[in-house]
């Protein structure tokens, strides 16, 4: 007999999936052993065939059964059921950054090669089928760690209330190294009025993101001592449109910069529009230092310096990161390595 009661909350086959997925993960159902077929699962469960199959196809994508031909239905290898949660709070392959989805292709490609099994959930903020699903699989146990990437209030708001849950972001951007490198390049060339655009916005006052632009304002400072230059430092946000309205502002004002370090590679694309629109040139009249993702490449007027970070080098460590946590039976204790950007000579600095 076995005690199962439907709900109108998810459709039946998920919620069928969801009770024997709770069987596998407490032990009811051990490891290496043969489900019953799938008409005796469908007698038990009082539902058709076709739903205990569409059930058991859940159950394969979890990674939590094995379906082997002529032989039959099994539990998977407690040894090879280690499965990661990669969570996109917003979709991103609606980002006009490539960052996110740089980061799915690598996150894809590692885990193979790591034996990890990655399990997916897009667009965490659009909907409530992607909260539900990421809720269901914590509580079944099937989860071992969550990568959250792509963090959004919705996605952050559910972490707060999983404290049970344990989590990551994918990478962490080393701010006041990564700034202090840019912005003494550029006093180092001569610069003297240097404008600073945070890659934190305001509308994102999470605490970690707080502590991230404090570093940026002292990785500013600290690049421009004993140079007599001035710094300011801006939050504009993260869209091309904040690059571009701001950035007409802060040209068209009385105290023009003589170079801007913009720490966001989609703002800097709208700041360049700014730039040409109002006729100056790069670098005659305004220098231009910019954040990039290894990879990705956007029209300029001349060749960008950039501080470049690479997607693949932090999927690297978080991962090497994440399966340290879990060998040690201490996911809770995942501590992601910080990247310092590195610097790489264009022509939008005064270079020759």
């Amino acid at each position: 007999m076995i005690a199962f009661k439907a709900n109108t909350a998810a459709p039946l086959q998920e919620q069928i999936a969801d009770h024997l997925a709770h069987r596998i993960v407490s032990g009811e159902l051990p490891d290496k052993s043969r489900l019953p077929s799938t008409v005796e699962l469908a007698r038990l469960y009082h539902v058709t065939p076709v739903t205990i199959h569409k059930s058991l196809q859940h159950l394969v994508q979890r990674q939590l059964i094995e379906r082997q031909p002529r032989r039959g239905t099994f539990v998977r290898s407690r040894e090879r059921v280690n499965v990661i949660a990669l969570v996109f709070g917003k979709n991103p392959f609606r980002d006009r950054s490539h960052l996110y989805s740089q980061l799915l292709d690598e996150f894809q490609k590692q885990s193979l090669e790591r034996a990890l099994n990655l399990k997916i959930y897009f667009d965490f903020e659009s909907g409530s089928r992607t909260m539900f699903d990421l809720e269901q699989d914590l509580t079944s146990g099937e989860l071992k760690a969550i990568i959250a990437s792509n963090r959004t209030p919705k996605l952050t708001e559910f972490l707060e209330q999983h404290p049970e849950a344990a989590w990551c972001e994918p990478f962490h951007i080393d701010q006041r190294a990564s700034v202090k490198k840019g912005v003494e390049y550029l006093t180092g060339r001569g610069y003297r009025n240097i404008a600073v655009v945070s890659m934190m916005p305001e509308e994102l006052p999470y605490p970690n993101f707080r502590e991230d632009f404090r570093c940026e304002q002292q990785g500013a400072m600290e690049g421009a001592a004993g140079t007599g230059a001035a710094i300011r430092v801006f939050r504009w946000g993260q869209k091309e449109t904040d690059g571009y309205e701001k950035g007409k502002l802060l040209l068209a004002g009385e105290n023009r910069p003589d170079a801007i370090l913009v720490n966001h590679d989609v703002v800097c694309r709208g700041l360049l529009m700014a730039i040409l629109e109002q006729g100056l040139r790069i670098p005659r009249d305004i220098a231009i230092l910019t954040h990039m993702n290894h990879g990705c490449e956007f029209a300029s007027p001349v060749p960008l310096t950039t501080l470049e970070v690479d997607p693949e080098l932090m999927v690297r460590g978080c991962l090497d990161a994440l399966t340290a946590a879990l060998a040690g039976s201490s996911p809770a204790g995942i501590v992601i390595p910080s990247t310092v950007a590195r610097l790489t000579p264009g022509k939008s600095c005064g270079e020759e």
